[in-house]
């Protein structure tokens, strides 16, 4: 399935956007280097919209919160109790065993696309 999300010209580096893919809500986030990302738009722990939340650029420390800016890994942080997820894996910071699905997303002929 693929689905064209939006205009590349609006979605902007350190920008995200809220959208479907078939049934399932996904946000795609342009990080600071330019580079896309997309994963399911859903909380692991009670749902809350990472589209909502804030992305950081910081690679976790020790426990959720505690960010050491080496690497310049981009995290995005839920708003509702602050789960913290790499937008490159959709790994949680505090136990990458836990993770959130990831899509392919690209840039043709001016639009952003998100496929399974």
């Amino acid at each position: 399935m693929r689905q064209v999300v939006c205009d590349a010209a609006d979605l902007e580096p350190g920008g995200m956007v809220a959208a479907t893919l078939g049934p399932m809500p996904i946000v795609v986030i342009r990080s600071s280097d330019g580079s896309l990302h997309s994963m399911l738009d859903k909380c692991l722990h009670q749902g809350g919209r990472l589209s909502r939340g804030r992305l950081l650029t910081a690679t976790g420390g020790a426990s959720p919160g505690d960010y050491r800016e080496e690497d310049g890994r981009t995290i995005v942080k839920c708003p509702w109790h602050g789960y913290e997820y790499d937008i490159r894996t959709g790994c949680t910071l505090f136990d990458e065993e836990r993770r959130l699905r990831v899509f392919t997303v690209v840039e043709e002929d001016g639009q952003i696309v998100v496929e399974t």
